[in-house]
């Protein structure tokens, strides 16, 4: 039999932890009331997650937590704190987006397994190696890989592999989103996403005319379908996969339920050996709980169109039939049912000329009078508010009697799922009657009845008797699985006492399964110890910083780099995320951008793309091995296998990119231990936080100053389907088209292909701090970089002359040629300026 994946379900709430117990969860994940992703989920108080513990600990159910956000470093001690009341109250594993977090975990609190979040967006191998040297136990991987490459880090890394199977998509990759946080102050690296990608926009030429009619393709262009792979688990047995994960913190416990249940008996079915089918009834409730039409995603490769839901952005229902007419006597709508209905249901009709029509249905009128239900192909009439036409569509959102029944699976007193215990009964007259109880682990429970047996007169103890009385066990997780009677003689107790003793057995077994899956608690002045140690060590490494400010430009062709070294830049980034609109990069490209910035006593500095899934790696490292060090003085990366392997390749100098996030002085420890010489901060912070954070770094460090900042990046290409074929196979319809997406606001956010079309998305305003220069140069920063690579040479030339002439203006010359330089510069930015979070920060998670 082939090794069975775990089955991971969500909770968001206490109901929704009972319904994926009851359902079949293997493990359950759940979030805090701080630090968590899904911030306005309910959550678990400190309580309720030694309550949790305990409660699926019982039943033979792991708990993990997440604390996979990024936290500033006056989050970071309480952070950790947290992870040690985790590991005392016996939960599983944490589940952890921030490197400093992770790091401080491994020094601090190593008996506490940590879970690489998929906001580490790990894709590749090298870096679930890095992961794996740095104490990590488990990685979840990013959704848009493939399977055969999700089998080979799970057949390669020595880490436990965790991936998506069921739910919602996010349409860029996850932890290096920036949409929310950038518009509208809302991080999801927070867990305060506003899912911007769920609103409205239109594909736009740069004059901002429509490059696609929203009427006939939909107007949700960022928004995917639900991930379903509940007819595919066969292929991810194969994989190696350790676990198999249900998004939904979000949603309601009868989901949960009804997605846990369905799973739980495919994925036995799928490790059986036997055929392997998803019956109609379970695909139809998977669709009808809750869908926005289902995608396998990229497991087999990109689904093109198939991914996105570009009609509507939430739940479609299921398909109930169409609209005949209207009853202008009764007023009720005539709709033709495909399906069954019953009163309590929620209904949806498209209607034809726009909008849609809503209402739960109170009455159903069947041959002229009212019934409770009616049956597929009956013509029914209903009440339906709002104008509604023949032939529109109707859709059943809720199902009553789904719901019913997945309420009823963590509602009821009787628990559903029943572990089988093996009863032994010794009794003998002149002493204590003993039931001893005994799990599938092997965990035991005894208990005696109060008084001793005595000789029965009349009605002595049986099999049947002790099986009857034995088996009363509805509102606890046990069921009778066999019963051992070692009866001496005709004897009896007390029912009373039969029963006291079968309920004490059971409490000491319950405790016994609730603490045989946990390891021993760290004392918590052995942590405590741990932590100042560690926070010292930490506080000696910093203090590190350049000494003059350098100004840098990420730019991405040849001549864009001669303007910048003739402009004043100091550093040049060069090659980047390799837009279709830009050169393909080649290495006489380097040695020759190499040998322009030697020349004029500029620093050179090879930048990567952030996402290289494996094939895209190997080929950056052949490129990187043909470059001699002597050209370069620096390797710019915001990815962390490349990280780990430029340290087997090349000598130069290894700075870390921004989609790393380094947001407090841990996550920079991290990276230097991984072998990083500088790094560029989050631009998430704000001044005060980088004012606070520079001098405890161990490492220079670089701040963004001026450019598009990039909202997103996505294996998905808005253009290449919405103008192209929508095959899988990308025709090349956005390779020579500059276009954007304008939301309903009317701001149009720019948007570029890069070689391996994928889309990225940039803000629709440039950051700019010129008049903040001197304050940030105040922190210790030792590099201003300049954000240019989808630029062209006119723009590098204005803007880096701009900024090198402010920074070299003496103070009583820098207000009024600053504002005139601002004024300059703005023709690259008509939308206007935005400062970025330098002044406005990031909603709390608080």
């Amino acid at each position: 039999m082939l090794r069975k994946p775990e089955l991971l379900a969500p909770a968001g709430t206490w109901e929704s932890l009972v319904a994926a117990v009851e359902n079949g969860a293997d493990a359950v994940y759940l979030g805090g009331t701080l630090f968590s992703a899904r911030q306005s989920a309910g959550n678990f108080d400190h309580e309720e997650i030694e309550r949790a513990v305990y409660f699926a600990h019982v039943r033979g159910v792991k708990i993990y937590v997440t604390v996979n956000i990024l936290l500033d470093e006056q989050e970071l001690p309480q952070a950790v704190k947290f992870l040690h009341f985790l590991q005392t109250c016996g939960v599983d594993a944490a589940i952890v987006q921030d490197l400093g977090l992770a790091g401080l975990a491994r020094q601090v609190i190593p008996e506490l397994p940590v879970h690489a979040s998929t906001q580490m967006t790990i894709h590749n191998l090298p870096a679930a190696h890095l992961l794996k040297e740095h104490g990590m136990n488990r990685v979840v991987l990013a959704r848009e890989l493939p399977l055969n490459e999700i089998s080979e880090i799970a057949r390669l890394s020595g880490l436990e592999v965790e991936v998506f199977v069921h739910g919602a998509l996010c349409v860029c990759y996850s932890g290096q989103c920036l949409m929310s946080s950038l518009i509208g102050g809302r991080s999801g690296n927070r867990g305060r996403c506003a899912q911007p990608c769920r609103l409205k926009y239109a594909m736009v030429d740069t004059a901002g005319r429509p490059l696609a009619d929203p009427a006939q393709i939909g107007q949700y262009l960022l928004s995917p379908r639900d991930l379903n792979m509940s007819g595919h688990l066969p292929d991810l047995v194969k994989a190696g996969i350790t676990a198999i994960k249900i998004e939904g913190r979000m949603k309601r416990p009868e989901y949960v339920a009804t997605v846990v249940r369905i799973y739980r008996e495919l994925l036995d079915r799928a490790v059986s050996g036997g055929d392997f089918f998803i019956s109609p009834e379970d695909a139809r409730q998977l669709a009808q709980v809750f869908n926005r039409e289902f995608t396998t995603g990229y497991f087999y490769g990109r689904p093109g169109r198939e991914l996105m839901s570009w009609k509507r952005p939430n739940n479609r229902g299921v398909r109930l039939g169409r609209v005949k007419g209207f009853n202008r006597n009764s007023r009720l709508a005539e709709v033709v049912l495909e399906s069954s209905l019953r009163v309590g249901d929620g209904i949806e009709v498209w209607v034809s000329d726009g909008g849609r029509a809503v209402g739960k249905v109170s009455r159903i009128m069947l041959g002229g009078r009212p019934v409770e239900r009616a049956p597929g192909k009956a013509v029914v009439e209903l009440d339906i508010n709002g104008r509604v036409f023949p032939g529109d569509r109707v859709f059943k959102t809720h199902d009553a009697d789904l719901i019913e029944q997945a309420r009823a699976s963590f509602t009821s007193p009787k628990e559903v799922k029943k572990i089988p215990l093996a009863f032994t009964v010794t009794a003998k007259a002149g002493e204590q009657l003993r039931v001893r109880v005994q799990d599938p682990a092997g965990f035991i429970g005894e208990a005696a009845t109060a008084s001793s047996a005595t000789q029965a007169l009349n009605r002595p103890l049986t099999f049947a008797y002790l099986e009857k009385q034995l088996d009363r066990l509805g509102n606890t997780p046990f069921g009778l699985g066999s019963l051992d009677c070692r009866l001496d003689g005709e004897v009896m107790v007390p029912v009373s006492e039969l029963n006291e003793a079968r309920r004490e057995a059971l409490a000491q077994l319950e405790t016994r399964r609730a603490a045989g899956s946990r390891d021993k608690a760290v004392p918590e002045e052995v942590f405590s110890r741990r932590l100042s140690q560690s926070l010292a060590r930490d506080l000696a490494a910093g203090g590190v910083s350049g000494a003059r400010t350098v100004l840098s430009v990420s730019v991405g062709d040849l001549p864009s780099l001669r303007a910048a070294v003739k402009a004043g830049a100091g550093e040049v980034h060069f090659g980047g995320e390799q837009f279709r609109s830009k050169p393909l990069l080649s290495l006489d490209d380097i040695r020759a951008a190499s040998e322009t910035c030697r020349q004029s006593g500029v620093r050179f500095i090879l930048s990567s793309p952030r996402i290289m899934r494996e094939q895209e790696l190997e080929d950056f490292c052949k490129l990187l091995e043909g470059v001699l060090d002597s050209w370069l003085d620096g390797l710019l990366t915001g990815n962390l296998g490349l990280i780990r392997k430029a340290r087997e390749i090349t000598g130069v100098p290894v700075f870390a990119d921004f989609p790393l996030h380094i947001f407090n002085h841990a996550a920079a420890l991290f990276l230097k231990e991984a072998g990083v010489n500088r790094l560029t901060l989050s631009p998430e912070l704000t001044l005060a936080q980088v004012r606070r954070l520079v001098p405890l770094l161990p490492v220079p460090a670089e701040a963004i100053v001026h450019g598009a900042l990039p909202l997103m990046v996505s294996e998905y290409c808005a253009p290449g389907n919405i103008l192209g074929d929508g095959e899988k196979a990308c025709a090349g319809a956005c390779h020579s088209l500059t276009c954007g997406l304008k939301d309903r606001k009317g701001v149009i956010f720019p948007v570029e292909t890069d070689r391996h079309c994928r889309m990225h998305i940039f803000n629709s305003r440039d950051l700019c701090v010129i008049e903040d220069l001197a304050a940030l140069k105040g922190t210790g920063v030792s590099v201003l970089r300049i954000e240019a690579g989808r630029e062209g040479p006119d723009y590098v030339r204005d803007v880096v002359k701009s900024y090198h002439t402010v920074l070299e203006l003496p103070a009583s010359q820098k207000e009024e040629e600053t504002a005139r330089l601002k004024d300059l510069m703005l023709k690259y930015s008509p939308a206007g300026f935005t400062k970025g979070h330098y002044y406005r920060g990031i909603t709390s998670t608080s």
